[in-house]
């Protein structure tokens, strides 16, 4: 006759069933919350870029005598300004930089200041 053991220890297959199934969807849900990562870096990055694009042209225009309205591109940024005239040696600037997302929508950022010309 085979002997019992009375405390078999051990786990179920419902037991281990259950803890897989639970890993799974933890696992599921950490690569989710990486794929949401990996967007908003890749959207941080387009908008430092952008501003950076926008400083730029701000930075020409503070060194130009009198500066005009324009616009031109640089790489994947469009990029548009308007120079209106507030006082005698004072500018208010419009910047607004365009780009494309990755998911085909059109993206902009828009900085406004004021800026003293050079004029003697």
């Amino acid at each position: 006759m085979k002997r019992r053991i009375r405390n078999e220890e051990g786990f179920t297959l419902l037991e281990v069933m259950t803890s897989m199934l639970i890993m799974v969807f933890s696992l599921l849900m950490l690569l989710h919350m990486a794929m949401i990562a990996l967007d908003g870096n890749r959207w941080s990055s387009k908008t430092t870029s952008c501003a950076q694009v926008m400083q730029q042209k701000l930075e020409e225009l503070r060194n130009v005598t009198e500066p005009e309205s324009g616009q031109d591109s640089i790489g994947e940024f469009s990029r548009s300004w308007t120079v209106t005239t507030v006082g005698t040696h004072l500018r208010q600037v419009e910047i607004t930089t365009t780009w494309v997302s990755p998911d085909s929508l059109a993206q902009s950022n828009t900085i406004t200041t004021l800026i003293k010309t050079n004029a003697i």
